[in-house]
Formats: C-alpha cells, sequence, structure tokens
C-alpha cells in the first residue's frame, strides 16, 4: 500500500485501523488521520486491553478525542502513548491529569500540539498519572519527574 493510498483509508470499524498496524502489544495508528469519531471504534473494541504501545501521532484528535481516551477503560494497559501532532491543548491535558483508567502510563509524547503550560503542570501533579515519568513536548525538550526539564537538541 501506498502513502497516498493510507492517507486515503477510510475507517468503518476497528479492524480498518488495526490492519497492518497491530503487532503484537503495539499500535501504530500515526497519520491515518483519526479523528475523534473514528477512534472511538478502537475505544470499544476489547482488543484495545492487550495494546500498552500506543501511536497515535500525527492524527486529528483534538482535545475531544484526548478526553475519550482518557475515559476509555480498556487503555488500562498502555504504558507509551504517543500524541504528537494532534491539535491538543492544555484542556484536554488538564483532562487526561485524571484519568483513572491511564494508571500505567510511563511515558507521554506531546510534541507539535498547541500547549501553553497549564496541562503540563497538571500532568506533573497527576493524582491518577503515578507511573508517568517522562514527557516529551517539544523538540528536544524532555521532562521527567525525577529530574526535572532536560533539553537535548536533536539533529
Amino acid at each position: 500500500m501506498t502513502l497516498s493510498m493510507m492517507n486515503k483509508t477510510e475507517i468503518h470499524n476497528a479492524e480498518d485501523i488495526y490492519e497492518g498496524r497491530l503487532r503484537g502489544n503495539q499500535l501504530m495508528a500515526s497519520g491515518i488521520p483519526l479523528t475523534p469519531e473514528s477512534a472511538r471504534y478502537l475505544w470499544s473494541s476489547v482488543r484495545m486491553v492487550d495494546v500498552s504501545w500506543l501511536d497515535l501521532a500525527d492524527n486529528q484528535l483534538g482535545d475531544v478525542g484526548l478526553i475519550e481516551l482518557a475515559e476509555c477503560d480498556l487503555l488500562k494497559n498502555v504504558q507509551y502513548l504517543n500524541l504528537n501532532q494532534n491539535g491538543i491543548t492544555d484542556e484536554g491535558l488538564t483532562f487526561l491529569s485524571k484519568s483513572k483508567f491511564l494508571t500505567k502510563l510511563k511515558r507521554l509524547h506531546l510534541k507539535n500540539n498547541l500547549i501553553k503550560g497549564l496541562g503540563i503542570y497538571d500532568l506533573f501533579n497527576s493524582k491518577t498519572l503515578n507511573d508517568l515519568s517522562t514527557f516529551q513536548v517539544h523538540d528536544g525538550w524532555t521532562c521527567k519527574k525525577m529530574d526535572g526539564w532536560r533539553y537535548n537538541p536533536q539533529g
């Protein structure tokens, strides 16, 4: 399948998303483009219980999709979550910081979103995401809860 064909993927169910993208416990669903509406197929699919590595980068989830993701009990085993370039704001991150289901989340990627800071603060101080130890916000900027902010230029 060519890249131009992948960008025109029509999504009618979760299997359309899984096809060629689900490898063991990893779902590589970047750049489909996934919207809040099409992501609901994932949030209602019992196969998501087995996913611990979830790459949703370069999609169109926005805060609506992020809020629904945060409320999904089937994502209870997700440890790595890539949400780069999804139109997410601090409002969505604040909601994510209160998720009762993503308690195993350890690493979160948030580059190229519409984040100003408050949402990162809320993630850092989350009472429910206790295992979240690393989040990447912008190219080169990573926060590790134990060490604070680090800047490592990439490239």
